[in-house]
């Protein structure tokens, strides 16, 4: 487990210590404590999110907020004069939904989808890119020509692409190799890594699109290959490449 991995664990460990038992962090929290980088991240991610918890706690929704939202949901087909909410109700409840929302975050990204694509869109957004070698731009011409139908087969020759430069991640003891190319004037991310290493996934029927904090993956499959493409462009312009 790398440092990277960890952290997309960590991510999701409560304050107060109420995870120290659950075995999914074991791995993750012994790379904390034998990592000063590591922890010192983590003992800032903990101390946010136990001030974060103190301040949902200590806020109290105005009286008769749950009463109101039900009778507005009772009477959604009135005219619309007649079913205005006060200036204060309506920013009460948006506040609300954002604090909740900000709270479950990150519960929710982990349990939405698989780890491996969850993991692929966080490095796709936050870290460092870049390959070099001549498989990895063959591919890349490959990638960028309009014509090309990714889910139709890709040239992809995993060992050379590794040992010749292809950036190369790790994810649950595996190899991930990572690949950038534009199409369309949109920026895309295509992330590949052996059927065989992640066998769930592998086994999943078509392609699957999945959206999250403005960012989307689509991820498919194929005999050799497990697939996932990650960008900030309209799904659609994913859905476009296949």
């Amino acid at each position: 487990m790398n440092n990277n991995e960890a952290k997309f664990l960590l991510c999701a460990y409560r304050p107060g210590g109420r995870d120290a038992d659950d075995p999914a962090f074991a791995g993750a929290l012994a790379q904390a404590r034998q990592d000063p980088a590591l922890g010192a991240w983590f003992a800032r991610e903990q101390s946010f999110d136990t001030a974060m918890a103190a301040q949902l706690g200590s806020i109290a929704p105005p009286p008769g907020l749950r009463e109101a939202i039900l009778t507005g949901a009772r009477v959604s087909r009135a005219p619309q004069a007649a079913r205005r909410w006060p200036v204060w109700l309506a920013l009460a409840a948006s506040v609300a939904l954002l604090l909740g929302a900000g709270a479950m975050w990150r519960m929710r990204s982990a349990k939405q989808m698989d780890p491996l694509t969850a993991f692929i869109l966080h490095d796709a957004q936050f870290e460092k890119h870049g390959g070099h070698g001549e498989a990895v731009s063959d591919l890349e011409r490959v990638l960028e020509n309009p014509t090309t139908r990714l889910a139709s087969g890709l040239p992809v020759d995993f060992s050379k692409l590794r040992t010749t430069g292809c950036r190369t991640l790790s994810f649950a003891g595996h190899d991930v190799l990572e690949v950038c190319f534009g199409r369309g004037g949109s920026e895309f991310h295509i992330y590949m890594a052996r059927s065989a290493d992640f066998p769930q996934i592998a086994s999943t029927t078509g392609p699957r699109i999945m959206k999250q904090a403005g960012w989307s993956a689509m991820q498919w499959a194929d005999a050799q290959h497990v697939y996932v493409v990650a960008s900030s462009a309209d799904p659609a312009a994913l859905r476009a490449l296949l």
